[in-house]
């Protein structure tokens, strides 16, 4: 098993346990040292006081586990505010706020409007022409709108 897939199988417990989801794992190596950078979200966003916690979390685990001998520096944060969106939760997510989403038809024109309303298989804009219903099937991604 890789080491990245063997840290995720680790880490999703404690990160889920404390009310987040794992987004992403990125490990560097070092000649004495690992860097894991561990990327949560959660349903009301991500706070300085919960990266720490998560941290606190995390780290235990990974210290009782020993699978990094050499020792390990650890960041957790949020993915950002730009992050683009791709599942349902994601755009769950960000109801309210302006989005500008893309196709997986390339010569289907990118559109821009407020995120109205996200189901599990959909996702509803206001355009200025009105409301559109789109299927998660056919949208490649979502990018809020600042």
């Amino acid at each position: 098993m890789n080491l990245k897939l063997e840290l995720e199988n680790l880490v999703v417990a404690p990160v889920t346990q404390e009310g987040f989801d794992l987004l992403e794992i990125k490990v560097s190596h070092f000649k004495k040292s690992s860097r894991i950078q561990i990327f949560i979200d959660g349903d009301n966003g991500v706070k300085l006081e919960d990266c720490a916690r998560v941290s606190r979390a995390v780290e235990k685990v990974l210290d009782d586990e020993g699978i990094l001998p050499g020792g390990f520096v650890l960041e957790v944060s949020s993915p950002g505010l730009d992050r683009p969106l791709h599942t349902s939760r994601d755009f769950r997510r960000r109801v309210g706020e302006t989005v500008e989403v893309y196709f997986e038809d390339p010569a289907q024109a990118p559109l821009q409007g407020k995120l109205m309303t996200a189901g599990d298989d959909y996702i509803e804009v206001m355009m200025a022409d009105g409301l559109r219903k789109l299927e998660l099937t056919t949208v490649r991604m979502g990018k809020i709108i600042f």
